[in-house]
């Protein structure tokens, strides 16, 4: 009986954890691709929806579907007044969980935090943030060569952890900075022509970041 109970425990002890089969889709020159299966080690099936704003019209709009680790799976956006993006990442931890067409879409509330923003040359504009854009963001965007800042409305899920520690360490994104408080982020001035080169840089570089 001790014998037994003991190969049992040990048994437990050395458990092997079958991986994850999820759905993988990952779009390369298109905002379409095919779906494959794929095993994951660790971590959960996720759906991910990036989509990007221009001038509150619609830029870009691509879903992914991949392994994603725990501390992936958030609602992030970032908004800088001319241009938004937007990333809704929804997860499951079942084998092809991740059927769905896309997450839901941002509800598009305004919270009541206002956070500084640039329109052309005038940087002293002031945004009203969304949804779960609880912090004004501060960064520094090479466009074209050249650093310039920026203000708008974040999440917390983009000013902190994974996701914000990849953008902030880009070689297109340099001292990433939120604050938390209505126009705690000073403005500064920014020409309209930079702020579509930031937009379609920071675009970029969320796609990376799955």
């Amino acid at each position: 009986m001790a014998r037994a109970l003991l190969f049992i425990l040990m048994s437990t002890l050395f458990y092997k954890v079958n991986p994850l089969t999820c759905y993988q889709c990952i779009p390369e020159t298109s905002v379409k691709c095919t779906e494959t299966k794929v095993e994951c080690a660790v971590g959960q099936c996720g759906t991910m929806k990036t989509t990007s704003y221009m001038d509150n019209n619609k830029l870009a709009d691509m879903i992914m579907k991949n392994c994603s680790l725990t501390q992936q799976c958030v609602t992030a956006s970032v908004n800088l007044g001319a241009i938004k993006a937007v990333i809704s990442n929804q997860c499951c931890n079942t084998n092809l969980c991740n059927n769905q067409s896309e997450p839901d879409p941002p509800k598009n509330v305004l919270n009541g935090i206002m956070c500084y923003t640039c329109k052309g040359e005038d940087c002293t504009s002031t945004l009203a943030c969304v949804d779960g854009e609880d912090h004004c963001i501060k960064a520094t965007v090479d466009a074209d060569g050249k650093m310039t800042k920026v203000r708008g409305c974040a999440t917390k899920s983009f000013c902190k952890g994974d996701l914000s520690t990849q953008i902030g360490q880009s070689n297109v994104t340099k001292g990433l900075s939120c604050c938390r408080g209505n126009l705690c982020n000073r403005a500064t001035i920014v020409r309209q022509y930079d702020l579509i080169q930031i937009g379609l840089l920071l675009f970029a570089t969320v796609q990376a970041s799955f």
